[in-house]
């Protein structure tokens, strides 16, 4: 009668592919940073909000999964550029701006339209985030880690 054996390592191959996924998640966020970056239909006049663009929270283990986070830091006014809306003077009748010939204008309240640049990122990139943690996955299995 033959026998077959079973060795279980199913231990080191979650920690394995916990691994993947930290590295699959840095690499897709790092892409997601680099395109939003380059690809923003703003004026960039000044480039905090270009520099605020950055990996927020590195990959890291969370409960079952990994987590990361991106978009941009200490920039109070990065939503109203992605997602637009309505900015309404609170503290004074009126908002005042500077026109680009150098004129003020007053109003009670500006629409600021939407000038997405993290969610076209992450539509590009997002899709192939399972391709990279598998690429990583497999990698690692090739150098006999596995």
């Amino acid at each position: 009668m033959a026998r077959k054996t079973l060795d279980w390592r199913g231990p080191a191959v979650t920690a394995k592919l916990r691994q993947a996924q930290i590295v699959g998640i840095n690499g897709t966020m790092g892409a997601c940073v680099v395109h939003a970056k380059s690809s923003h239909a703003w004026k960039n006049r000044t480039g905090v909000l270009e520099g605020g663009i950055d990996i927020v929270d590195y990959a890291a283990p969370e409960g079952t999964g990994v987590r990361g986070v991106w978009g941009v830091r200490d920039v109070r006014y990065a939503l109203i550029h992605e997602l637009g809306g309505v900015i309404k003077a609170r503290r004074a009748k009126a908002l005042a701006f500077e026109l680009p010939d150098g004129s003020l204008r007053f109003a009670g309240s500006v629409t600021i339209p939407a000038r997405p640049y993290l969610r076209p990122a992450a539509d590009v990139h997002y899709p192939g985030l399972a391709g990279r943690i598998r690429t990583v996955y497999e990698r690692e299995e090739g150098q006999g880690n596995g």
